[in-house]
């Protein structure tokens, strides 16, 4: 498809739905206008709050969509992990009044757009070089650990949706031996995600407070964040502070897994608020620190994503693509 097509794109968590009218292609790049963000407890069902994003629509009506959702997509109905929201794409189009709806997971969706952003929506990590051809890795601590895998195939890219954020924890300081023995004593099995997430995060927070021998004090991801950037002798600063190290580790280990010579990019919605945390800590020495890998992982280029339109922009390219 060429030319300045009109999508309608969507990017539906389990308590936000983000809508966005996109134009432009793959070739020449997208706009997003008109970006909307509805709660989905106003909204009995997807369909109600998508018929009302279009009802204040007065552009040019788009026929193709991409809805990028917070749950697993297959064939059929699309049910939500974390919202009461179902629906059939094919039923959904036809009642929206579109020619198709392609339904894909929403860090699918973020992975596609990772390339998509412009450079003023990302700051390098780590200034490597990136080569031509070579498979790139996105990876997000939000909610959960999203991570995807993007294959160039000619002028096109491939997204391979994983499941890696629930692979094996693997500490590197005693420390985090620490933390990951008391996480396994509740959960059992330690994966990426059980620290490198919102809840991951909580549970560092509350591993430290109970080595220290203190009660938890109680604290939302949010709250630890926040306390971490004014104060640096608090123990959410200590917590944070093993979250970016943690995932500098992660990225480095998927990105020899993955072979992502083409670069690794940060998304979701922790990281970017703790930027200056990441820029100036452990991250980047776990990065590259891996023995006789270190020169590999050290020539990849890291950048951290800080729009959060990237899904929107990803759920662009995979309208026009009509699927991953």
């Amino acid at each position: 498809m060429t030319g300045m097509s009109t999508y309608m794109v969507a990017d539906i968590g389990g308590t936000n739905a983000r809508f966005a009218i996109a134009t432009g292609s793959s070739s020449a790049g997208y706009k997003l206008e008109h970006i909307a963000r509805y709660r989905n407890e106003d909204f009995e069902h997807l369909r109600d709050a998508a018929h009302a994003f279009l009802e204040s629509w007065a552009g040019r009506k788009p026929d193709l969509a991409c809805f990028a959702v917070a749950g697993p997509v297959s064939t059929g109905k699309v049910r939500l992990t974390n919202s009461t929201w179902r629906f059939c794409p094919k039923d959904l189009a036809a009642e929206l009044g579109l020619d198709r709806l392609v339904p894909v997971n929403d860090f699918a969706a973020q992975a596609r757009g990772a390339l998509l952003v412009e450079e003023a929506d990302r700051v390098l990590l780590n200034p490597g070089k990136s080569v031509s051809g070579a498979s790139h890795v996105v990876l997000g601590p939000g909610t959960g650990l999203g991570l995807g895998i993007l294959v160039p195939r000619g002028d096109d890219v491939v997204v391979i949706p994983t499941e890696g954020g629930h692979a094996g924890f693997a500490p590197r300081t005693e420390e985090e031996i620490e933390v990951g023995r008391f996480i396994a004593d509740e959960y059992g099995f330690v994966s990426w995600e059980r620290l490198l997430s919102g809840r991951g995060l909580v549970n560092i927070h509350r591993a430290l407070s109970v080595l220290a021998g203190e009660p938890w004090p109680g604290r939302r991801p949010e709250d630890i964040t926040s306390e971490a950037l004014k104060d640096p002798s608090s123990l959410s600063r200590r917590a944070t502070d093993i979250f970016c190290a943690v995932l500098g580790a992660y990225a480095g280990d998927v990105a020899v897994l993955s072979g992502a010579r083409g670069g690794v990019h940060i998304g979701g919605g922790i990281a970017p608020k703790i930027r200056t945390l990441i820029e100036e800590g452990d991250f980047l020495a776990r990065f590259q620190r891996r023995g006789p890998m270190t020169h590999y992982v050290s020539a990849i280029p890291v950048h951290l994503i800080l729009t959060d339109n990237a899904a929107l922009l990803g759920a662009a390219a995979l309208a026009e693509k009509g699927s991953l």
